[in-house]
């Protein structure tokens, strides 16, 4: 080890030990999903939230409203999909627990949807409340759920700024762009929800947590960008992203100053087979994983990932986040 470089290592370190996490997130003006603003939580102890809007309606394969075990007993006359337009989900600790409102394109697929949802479980496990073309539901049998299926019904609930200003800061950070992504949200590391998340998302994070982890990140901020005429299918998986053309840009923000989070990634980066690719007038990490292409690339303490089909739309992402 040269001195140079062990010079280097010490002095990481000690910014590591002596610098406070920071908590703050400057406002962005980032491009979000239309009617955001009136989006509605749940005011309980949430792992994660997501709001999903096209601004007009896509197909989502019916089987998506059953649980797995049950998707191959579809039941006759069902429709093969529902048109969804918008909805806003959270999620506990785990994604196994959740609850939310779903609002269809029409009365009928609301209560086809709903009647699917109920068919799914015990009325202890599974709860769905139809309105006109709407269906809260709520998935879970602990205090949580019991409180989240209360205030769904009867309130409060609480916009995104004001359940939490700091992640919503966050969400603002996402990128500016003429498309309008279908969706956007916010979990946090703990608990391996991350994790969970996107293994159900098709998505093996390869090491992704490592880093979250080393920049001392609490939450992850994250948006979907995809075609309107976008059909979602009853399982997801890379050639989902391939076929659809998805993408997802992911932003966090670190504890620590831009210059040690470029450090730390520098430092990383072989042990989790990122390489190192030029793009525009700078550079960044990149990697190919099971058909799926992830660029990193921090903006001062802000760590952006982009996951994409192909490594020219993953880079498009961050260039997009760069030239702000």
């Amino acid at each position: 080890m040269s001195n140079r470089y062990g010079i280097a290592t010490l002095f990481a370190i000690l910014m590591l030990a002596g610098i406070a996490c920071a908590t703050d997130v400057d406002e962005g003006k980032a491009t979000l999903p239309e009617g955001i603003e009136t989006a509605m939580l749940p005011d309980a102890d949430l792992g994660g939230y997501v709001y999903f809007n096209t601004n007009s309606s896509i197909d989502v394969a019916a089987e998506r409203f059953l649980k797995s075990d049950l998707t191959d007993v579809l039941p006759i006359g069902v429709p093969k999909s529902l048109r969804l337009s918008r909805a806003t989900i959270a999620v506990a600790s785990s994604p196994e627990e959740f609850g939310g409102t779903l609002e269809f394109a029409s009365d009928s697929d609301a209560e086809t949807a709903c009647d699917l949802y109920q068919a799914t479980g015990t009325q202890d496990e599974f709860w769905g409340l139809l309105d006109q073309n709407k269906v809260h539901v709520v998935r879970g049998e602990t205090a949580w759920s019991t409180t989240v299926k209360t205030q769904l019904e009867f309130g409060p609930l609480v916009p995104f700024d004001e359940y939490d200003p700091i992640a919503w800061n966050l969400i603002t950070n996402l990128p500016k762009s003429d498309a309008r992504p279908l969706a956007v949200g916010v979990m946090t590391l703990e608990d391996e929800l991350i994790q969970e998340l996107a293994s159900q998302g098709g998505i093996r994070l390869f090491g992704l947590n490592t880093v979250f982890g080393l920049i001392r990140v609490d939450n992850v901020a994250f948006a979907a960008y995809a075609d309107a005429n976008l059909t979602v299918p009853a399982s997801i998986d890379d050639e989902f992203f391939l076929e659809s053309g998805v993408g997802v840009v992911f932003v966090s923000k670190s504890g620590y100053p831009g210059f040690l989070v470029s450090f730390l990634l520098r430092s990383v980066s072989n042990r989790i087979g990122l390489e190192t690719i030029e793009i525009g007038d700078t550079n960044a990490r990149y990697r190919e994983l099971d058909n799926l292409h992830v660029v990193l690339k921090n903006k001062g303490n802000l760590l952006y990932v982009a996951v994409a089909g192909s490594q020219p739309d993953a880079e498009r992402m961050i260039l997009g986040v760069l030239s702000e």
